[in-house]
């Protein structure tokens, strides 16, 4: 398993939080069969897909950039002691994993410079902040939280008019409104470069359909690129069945329509995509496989 990314003098890392877990095929999917699951045991394991049980193996991963002498971390998981009863996965957790794992890298909370969200659903911005005295707290007190200004111009449309708990699990209110509070949100637009620069170029990529304004995050040098895929594709079944619905898209042929056009772009580019929702292949390379693809 891929972990870290060596781009000229830019550096990816992977950060988990969730490693690996098996979640019920409704977590994802509406559509798909017993019989789809079983031909793609063909070429995935148990650790992803058992048709037996109807389940599928997940991750919640952020990435780590250095680049030009700054951190950022693009995307930030579920976080802890959130309170999400219509979203059991990450309801109340307690875990260290993320912030050792931080750790790991060398890297404190404080060290981080930009935190970029691809988009603002609620195991995308949980350690956007953490509980501090009963108070939501920047968990990054020294990093500019780059939010996608359509994005959150329509969640707080939504906010105001239904209220906290009917937006993304009440992630908006514990873990996006106290990092605005804080004078730390910065709005940016598709295509915004994060980090222009001798060492390459950090920069959004519009990645329509999953949600209202929901980007990727591409970083190139030397010749190479990487693309951190936020939620335009979740599982590896989806390369064999890139027209597979999600049941969270918001607008699911303009997302599967997203979805081709980033897999084939890997593919015939030899850009890496780095998965946040996809353990074990989660820095891979993709080929072509007749009218589908692969791991490369």
């Amino acid at each position: 398993m891929k972990r870290s990314l060596q781009l000229g003098g830019m550096t990816i890392d992977l950060l988990p939080e969730i490693e690996h877990r098996m979640m019920p095929v409704s977590f994802l999917f509406d559509a798909l069969t017993r019989e789809q699951m079983e031909a793609g045991s063909s070429w995935l394991d148990g650790r992803f897909l058992d048709p037996a049980t109807m389940t599928l193996g997940l991750a919640f991963q952020a990435y780590v950039i250095r680049s030009e002498g700054l951190t950022i971390l693009v995307d930030s998981c579920n976080g802890n002691h959130k309170q999400r009863p219509t979203a059991p996965w990450q309801h109340d957790l307690r875990s260290n994993a993320f912030l050792d794992n931080l750790g790991r890298l060398g890297l404190r909370c404080e060290d981080v410079d930009i935190v970029v969200c691809t988009h603002l659903h609620c195991d995308h911005v949980g350690w956007n902040t953490r509980l501090d005295n009963g108070r939501w707290v920047p968990t990054f007190p020294n990093a500019r939280h780059l939010f996608g200004r359509k994005e959150y111009d329509h969640f707080l449309g939504r906010f105001q008019r239904e209220g906290a708990a009917a937006v993304n699990h009440g992630a908006f209110v514990d873990s996006v409104l106290p990092v605005v509070d804080a004078g730390l949100a910065f709005f940016v637009d598709d295509g915004h470069v994060v980090v222009p620069g001798a060492e390459g170029e950090v920069s959004l990529m519009p990645a329509p359909g999953h949600s209202f304004g929901h980007c990727c995050v591409r970083a190139r040098a030397d010749g190479e690129e990487a693309i951190i895929c936020g939620d335009a594709l979740h599982h590896p079944i989806q390369l064999e069945l890139p027209d597979l619905r999600m049941r969270a898209d918001l607008y699911p042929d303009v997302a599967i329509d997203t979805r081709r056009r980033l897999l084939a772009h890997c593919a015939d580019t030899g850009a890496w995509l780095l998965a946040g929702h996809i353990p074990f292949h989660s820095i891979a390379q993709v080929r072509r496989f007749e009218d589908r693809f692969r791991f490369g």
